[in-house]
């Protein structure tokens, strides 16, 4: 009898072992498929309505506005002349804080190479005076103040003082030339914000 027992008891054992061992098993071989949709950050940045995206660095001739004054005329430059040139920053489309910098000097092009950046102003703000050994305007805008367009107006001097590079002869030659017109070259990189 107890052969007759032992061993069905014994078949029973082992069948509830297999279906433990199997249900245990199959916890840890049970798959799960999911999937994660994330929106990629825009970086949409517009210099002048000319798209960056293509490079992060651009580089640009820019012929400044002379307005003239009681002693030079509108359009003309001249030693001592003052004048402008504007940089419009549209990054309303970058989703992403950024940095910038402006780099400015006169262009190889320009028959004046005694341009100087004097000073900036950033939309409404105050002016904020350049150096001669400092021609760069750098700042970073947050994500969360980035909702219009920022606005740089870079204000140039023709440098006529003891310390400018070009001499009176050749203050007169730059007038003759076909291609009179001052011109800037300003350099605008762009990276991402950490």
């Amino acid at each position: 009898m107890n052969k007759k027992i032992i061993v069905p008891l014994a078949i029973l054992c082992l069948l509830l072992c297999i279906f433990l061992i199997q249900d245990t098993y199959a916890k840890y071989i049970t798959t799960t498929n999911e999937s994660a949709n994330m929106t990629i950050a825009r970086w949409r940045i517009l210099v002048n309505n000319k798209d960056i995206r293509e490079n992060s660095t651009t580089m640009a001739t820019i012929t400044p506005v002379f307005e003239g004054n009681d002693n030079i005329s509108s359009g003309i430059i001249a030693p001592t002349s003052e004048g402008y040139f504007d940089l419009i920053i549209d990054a309303t489309e970058a989703d992403v804080s950024f940095k910038y910098k402006i780099e400015i000097s006169p262009s190889s092009s320009s028959p004046v190479k005694d341009l100087v950046a004097t000073k900036y102003k950033i939309d409404d703000n105050e002016e904020v005076t350049l150096t001669k050994d400092n021609q760069v305007i750098e700042n970073t805008v947050l994500h969360k103040d980035n909702t219009k367009p920022i606005n740089i107006r870079v204000y140039i001097i023709w440098d006529d003082s003891e310390n400018s590079t070009m001499d009176n002869y050749e203050d007169t030659e730059a007038t003759k030339k076909e291609d009179r017109l001052a011109k800037m070259d300003v350099k605008l990189s762009f990276i991402q914000a950490k």
